[in-house]
């Protein structure tokens, strides 16, 4: 199994928001590789659904505006219902991550990039990681330097009995 955790930056190339989305070609080359997929899957993290949400809101364009709050809508609600590739982690933000993460973000902020929603991805996915277990591959999805480089194998422990 392969998660993905999608992070903005690929959120709106896959909804081709206006000039949020030069990379659309090389991004959908991936999605659809995905897609076709039968062992990858991706996350969408609640970040990414309240920053997709803000940039949708900012489209000048009325018409495509609510369009693309359309389509983005369809991908959100798969992946509530497990549709497709797409899946929503539920059990990101706790009380107790809530705190890890405005306590970790004074010292993160100052990394050129990293906010506060990058680090509830970063949250995510490492409870995540601890979470599922046989995942084989995990990355955070990211069009973003600082968030590419979380990408990691984890090969099962398994134990004998006896």
């Amino acid at each position: 199994m392969n998660i993905h955790f999608m992070d903005t930056s690929i959120a709106n190339n896959i909804l081709r928001i206006p000039q949020k989305s030069d990379d659309y070609e090389e991004v959908k080359r991936e999605f659809e590789d995905i897609k076709n997929s039968s062992t990858d899957f991706i996350v969408i993290p609640l970040a990414t659904i309240i920053e997709t949400g803000n940039h949708i809101s900012h489209i000048g364009d009325g018409d495509t505006r609510r369009k693309i709050a359309q389509d983005f809508r369809d991908m959100v609600r798969n992946a509530l219902e497990e549709n497709d590739c797409w899946v929503y982690y539920g059990r990101e933000l706790s009380r107790d991550d809530i705190e890890q993460i405005v306590s970790d973000f004074p010292d993160v902020v100052l990394q050129k990039g990293m906010g506060i929603g990058d680090l509830s991805i970063v949250r995510a996915y490492n409870k995540y990681k601890s979470e599922v277990p046989a995942i084989g591959q995990i990355r955070i999805w990211s069009l973003d330097d600082h968030l590419r480089s979380y990408e990691e194998r984890i090969v099962p422990v398994f134990r004998r009995n006896g």
